[in-house]
C-alpha cells in the first residue's frame, strides 16, 4: 500500500455567510491510496473556527499515518480519519466494481437517486431553486440581527409558496433564551427544522424542549458515538467531518433505529467529499429523506465534476470521481509517496464531465 498527499485550495464561487462568519475558501489535503493496481481518493478539509482539528494537526496526522499505513489502524484525528476511510472505501468500491453506496449498504437496498435541499441566500435564490424543481430549501440565519432573520425567512417562505419545505441553520449563533424567542417568531412560517440554534447537545435539548420548531443537531455531534437526547428530532451529519463515510453510515443507522431523522450533507467539501456524502445518503435504511449531500457549482473549479441534478434529485453515479488536474503530471506518478507537494488551487483544476 502506498499513500500520497497533496495540498488543495479551492475558492467558493460566492462566499457563504454563516453564524460563525463567512466561508470563502477551502484548504486541506487530497489523499490517494494505491493498493496494487487500484487507487482510491479521499480528502481532509477542516474548517478554521469550526469544531475539529486545525489543518496543521490534520496534516501531521495524515503524514504520520502515510509513513506507516495500516487499514485497521486509522488516524484518530477525525478529518484525517475521514480522508483515509474514504480513500480505502474508494479502493474497495473500484476493486469490486461497485459504487461506494453499494459497499456501505453491504447487500442492502441502495437508492438510485437522492432528493436534495438547495442552499439559498434569500428569496430570489429560493424562488429560482423551486423553479428548478427543488422542493426543499435551506437558509443560513444567525449572522444578522434577529428581526432581519425573521423578515428574510418570511420573504423566503412567500417566495417558495406553502408546498415547499424550508430549513434553517443558525450554526450555534444564538443563546438559549434568544433562540426560544426567535423560534417562536419563526413558527408561523412553517419551518421544517432549525439546525444548531445554539451550540452543544445539552443546550440544544433545552431549546428543543421549549421550541415550537423542531431542532436539529449538526456540529454539536462530536463523534459517531454521541448519545443524542430523544428531544432533538433531527441529526444532520457530515461524513467527512464525522470520521468518514463508513463511520457516518454506521452512526446514522444507529440513530435512525433510535427514532431520529438523519439528514446527510457535506462540509463545503470538494466533489470527492460530496460524492461520499451522496453515497452515505443513498445507502441509508428507512423512509426516503431530503438530504443536502450535493452543492453544485460550489467552487470556481472543483477537483472533479459532480453529477447533474434534475428536479431536486441527484442520481447515484456509476463510479467514484477521479480528480483531474490541468497541470501536466499533477496527479501522475510524480506525486511524493509521503509528504506534501505543491498546492493545487482552483485554477489548476481541469473542466471535464465524465458523467
Amino acid at each position: 500500500m502506498r499513500v500520497e498527499l497533496r495540498e488543495v485550495a479551492l475558492t467558493l464561487r460566492r462566499p457563504v455567510m454563516t453564524g460563525r462568519g463567512p466561508i470563502a475558501r477551502r484548504e486541506g489535503l487530497l489523499v490517494r491510496i494505491h493498493d496494487h493496481d487500484v487507487s482510491g481518493w479521499g480528502e481532509a478539509l477542516p474548517l478554521p473556527g469550526w469544531p475539529g482539528a486545525d489543518l496543521a494537526a490534520t496534516r501531521r496526522a495524515l503524514q504520520a499515518w502515510a509513513a506507516d499505513p495500516h487499514p485497521e489502524a486509522l488516524p484518530t484525528e477525525r478529518f484525517a480519519r475521514g480522508a483515509v476511510e474514504l480513500a480505502l472505501l474508494d479502493v474497495e468500491a473500484r476493486r469490486r466494481t461497485l459504487t461506494q453506496a453499494e459497499v456501505l449498504a453491504d447487500g442492502g437496498p441502495v437508492a438510485s437517486s437522492v432528493a436534495l435541499n438547495a442552499l439559498v441566500q434569500g428569496p430570489e435564490d429560493a424562488a429560482a431553486a423551486v423553479a428548478r424543481g427543488y422542493r426543499t430549501v435551506k437558509l443560513k440565519v444567525g449572522a444578522s440581527p434577529p428581526e432581519e432573520d425573521v423578515a428574510t425567512v418570511a420573504a423566503v417562505r412567500a417566495a417558495i409558496g406553502e408546498a415547499a419545505k424550508l430549513r434553517l441553520d443558525a450554526n450555534g449563533a444564538w443563546t438559549a433564551e434568544h433562540a426560544v424567542t426567535v423560534l417562536a417568531q419563526l413558527e408561523p412560517h412553517g419551518v421544517d427544522y432549525v439546525e444548531e440554534p445554539v451550540a452543544g447537545l445539552e443546550a440544544l435539548a433545552e431549546v428543543a424542549e421549549r421550541s415550537p420548531v423542531p431542532v436539529a443537531a449538526d456540529e454539536s455531534l462530536k463523534d459517531a458515538d454521541t448519545e443524542v437526547p430523544e428531544v432533538i428530532a433531527v441529526l444532520v451529519i457530515k461524513p467527512m467531518a464525522l470520521g468518514g463515510p463508513r463511520t457516518a453510515h454506521g452512526a446514522a443507522c444507529r440513530w435512525i433505529e433510535r427514532g431520529h431523522r438523519v439528514v446527510v450533507t457535506n462540509f463545503f467539501d470538494s466533489a470527492v467529499g460530496q460524492h461520499a456524502a451522496l453515497s452515505t445518503a443513498a445507502a441509508l435504511p428507512g423512509p426516503p429523506e431530503v438530504h443536502g449531500a450535493i452543492t453544485p457549482d460550489l467552487f470556481t473549479h472543483d477537483l472533479a465534476p459532480l453529477p447533474p441534478i434534475a428536479s431536486g434529485h441527484c442520481p447515484l453515479p456509476p463510479h467514484s470521481p477521479t480528480p483531474t488536474i490541468s497541470a501536466p503530471g499533477e496527479l501522475g506518478d510524480r506525486w511524493p509517496t509521503i509528504g506534501v507537494g505543491r498546492q493545487i488551487t482552483s485554477e489548476d483544476v481541469a473542466k471535464v464531465d465524465p458523467w
